[in-house]
């Protein structure tokens, strides 16, 4: 906030017998050049005020938007739970897009990725100087030329992870003792499938015995269609990823995929907890003994977006509205939550909540909130942002008036003091003219009275 400077308050000092009188008109010009300044004062303070208050409000806001988006989070293929009849056979985990459903999933073969060692023991060969060994790394119909720094064992697999480490993994093993070790090399195919598998020198093979991979296979849903994949992770619906861990013919596994009502309950709780914080605040600001934003436009928007929440609707579908999943709105503005009533509604009609709430891109509750949040709270839109914004360049502004004017009071003051100093000064030599023409005068008075006397 500005301040008006009290530096030059006392510069003027006379010595006339007016001097008191002419430093109460430098005061007295002062204080009505400064009277401006204190109502720019007053304004700052003001929207400091507000701009305290909206920081407050803001805060509360943010926290329902975060609130809004744990709803969302709930709503999430990650908040699903699944259960696996035989979960030696497949494991399973969900994700966006995933639907509440039972599925079922046969494995042929969970496959097999292809391998190969080094025949014997990796020989550590010296490269001739200045020169550096080529390998000849072959993956299926592809051959790639493999030139490590050195021939050691961890070296080359090394440059073979280097080079070609999407296709097949490389890693130095030890099948000798601890008094003999025997260091070779082992390849494994990064994805399932017959792969051929060799390092070679030359044209010489150097990986054997080579093991050839077998592609995992497996029918969805009774569907009699085998479907292969080079990978043991596979996804049969969206948002439902399966991983065959072992082979079981003719024994499809069950899963069973269902949303979390304990998650969305306590969501729906946090929703409330965070909605009547802001409901409180805003309450704040209206009647009497209300705070700073008392009567500013941002505080009916804002209450027009919070009630937008509570009496959101979407009529003609099973679940219309925030009561039928237990929030009731009271008359105080506030929202009440009834878990019991939540979990009966989410057991007997599941699907009903899901499209009620939605998603926060593709309709219904969600959406909408997360929309009315964006508005409010967007770091370059939201009408909260650009409030606070406003304040801020405001007080900015006054506060550049505020040091202007000040200035100018400043110079006032030393103008008037200048010229005070030399009216005192004038003054007070013809108070000493006077004094000495008035001595004379007595003097001479004086003298004619005694010569009149003789």
């Amino acid at each position: 906030m500005g301040t008006t400077s009290s530096a030059t308050a006392s510069l003027f000092t006379g010595s006339s017998a007016f001097a008191q009188s002419l430093q109460a008109s430098i005061t007295q010009a002062v204080n009505i050049a400064t009277l401006p300044i204190t109502q720019l004062q007053n304004e700052v303070t003001n929207l400091q005020n507000q701009s305290s208050d909206l920081s407050g409000i803001d805060s509360k806001f943010a926290s329902l938007q975060t609130a809004i988006a744990g709803i969302d989070q709930a709503m999430d293929g990650s908040s699903y739970e699944t259960d696996v009849s035989d979960t030696s056979v497949v494991s399973a985990t969900t994700s966006t897009g995933v639907m509440e459903g039972n599925y079922a999933i046969e494995v042929d073969s969970a496959g097999a990725y292809a391998s190969s060692m080094t025949t014997s023991s990796w020989v550590d060969s010296a490269n001739q100087p200045g020169q550096q060994t080529t390998y000849q790394l072959v993956v299926g119909s592809n051959t790639y030329n493999i030139t490590p720094a050195d021939n050691s064992a961890a070296t080359v697999a090394a440059a073979i992870n280097a080079q070609a480490g999407n296709q097949v993994q490389a890693t130095v093993v030890d099948v000798g003792s601890s008094g003999s070790p025997d260091e070779r090399i082992s390849l494994q195919s990064t994805t399932l499938g017959p792969e051929t598998l060799d390092i070679q020198l030359n044209g010489v093979s150097l990986q054997t015995p080579q093991t050839k991979g077998v592609l995992a296979s497996y029918i969805v849903n009774d569907s009699g269609k085998t479907v292969t994949s080079d990978s043991q992770s596979v996804d049969i619906a969206p948002g439902l990823t399966v991983t065959l861990l072992s082979s079981d013919p003719g024994n499809p596994v069950n899963i069973t995929v269902t949303r979390s009502t304990s998650a969305l309950s306590t969501a729906l709780s946090s929703f409330v907890d965070a909605y009547n914080a802001v409901q409180s605040a805003l309450q704040n600001e209206r009647g009497q003994s209300s705070g700073y934003l008392n009567g500013q436009s941002i505080v009916y928007e804002m209450t027009d977006a919070l009630q937008g929440l509570a009496t959101y609707t979407s009529p003609g579908s099973a679940v219309s509205g925030l009561a039928d999943l237990g929030l009731t709105l009271n008359d105080d503005g506030t929202l009440t939550f009834d878990p019991t009533t939540f979990m009966g509604e989410d057991f007997g009609n599941s699907t009903a909540v899901d499209s009620f709430l939605g998603t926060a891109t593709t309709g219904g509750f969600l959406e909408a909130a997360t929309n009315a949040m964006t508005g409010l709270e967007d770091p370059t839109t939201g009408i909260i942002k650009t409030d606070e914004t406003d304040m801020q360049n405001q007080i900015t502004s006054l506060n550049s008036q505020i040091s202007t004017r000040q200035d100018q009071v400043n110079t006032l003051q030393q103008n008037l003091t200048t010229q005070m100093d030399a009216a005192d000064a004038a003054i007070a030599t013809m108070e000493q003219q006077y004094t000495y023409l008035s001595g004379m005068f007595q003097a001479e008075q004086v003298a004619n009275e005694q010569y009149s006397g003789l």
